[in-house]
């Protein structure tokens, strides 16, 4: 077989096409004015550039998607502590409201339902009732510090029992030696909510000719000084008269103890 440099004749050939069609393709118009050899340019090279657009918008995308999901996370948890605390605000102001429309220092008395709140989640529960401590994950380094209080919408939770740096132990209100005052609404009648460990809260020294109905509601007192004026701590579920001098009565808490995720640490 005849060879041209030791290649085949139809390589040669095809070669020489090649360069003809090329050579057209710079001279010749299609019907739209435009260089043929620019429409077959734009024939190999758009599907490269739309894949390249593909990726690199999709990658934009899920980049952006991810900035903000993690605005979003920090936007819903700044809602959230901010639900949270206007729930609290509207439940004190509902159990002070009475109070400070019959004192003549009234100005001197807000004083004592005006704190701040900064949302924290709970990391550790103690087994098995989780009636003794919790642990949050907050600490000094966001000014937490002992004795200060912890509560929910719904109620209050406990105190600040210790603190490290990035973490703070939180003694609940149900624990044995727990201890806050208590007063309802309306009355004003006082005396000391204590824990013992159990699910329920006893409500010490109301004297037997005081009147306390089941279903009545018990808020802070604010005289331990640790918990804010107005706050609700529970329900009663038990009211008798005692063998000595004072009642014997049973308060339920409001707050879901087995269920808490996140708590708000009252900083005044």
């Amino acid at each position: 077989m005849i060879s041209f440099n030791g290649r085949k004749p139809i390589v040669f050939l095809g070669a020489m096409l090649l360069l003809n069609l090329s050579l057209l393709s710079v001279q010749v118009q299609t019907e739209e004015g435009r260089l043929l050899i620019r429409s077959w340019s734009l024939l190999v090279f758009s599907p490269i550039a739309s894949g390249v657009h593909f990726l690199t918008s999709r990658t934009t995308d899920a980049l952006d998607q991810y900035a903000l999901l993690y605005s979003a996370e920090a936007e819903n948890r700044r809602l959230r502590a901010e639900n949270m605390r206007l729930k609290v605000m509207l439940t004190q102001l509902q159990g002070v409201e009475s109070l400070l429309s019959h004192r003549s220092d009234s100005h001197h008395l807000q004083e004592q339902f005006v704190f701040d709140t900064f949302l924290a989640p709970i990391i550790w529960k103690s087994p098995p009732y989780y009636a003794h401590r919790l642990v949050i994950d907050a600490g000094t380094y966001q000014a937490v510090s002992r004795d200060e209080a912890v509560i929910t919408a719904d109620g209050i939770v406990g105190r600040i029992w210790t603190t490290t740096p990035f973490t703070a132990e939180v003694e609940l209100i149900t624990n044995s030696g727990a201890a806050a005052g208590g007063m309802l609404k309306d009355s004003r009648l006082q005396g000391v909510i204590q824990g013992d460990g159990s699910r329920l809260l006893r409500w010490d020294f109301i004297p037997n000719y005081e009147s306390v109905a089941v279903g009545d509601v018990v808020y802070t007192s604010g005289d331990d000084r640790i918990y804010p004026k107005g706050l609700p701590i529970g329900r009663v579920v038990r009211s008798n008269r005692g063998s000595m001098i004072y009642r014997d009565i049973w308060v339920e808490p409001f707050v879901d103890y087995l269920r808490l995720e996140e708590i708000l640490v009252v900083s005044r």
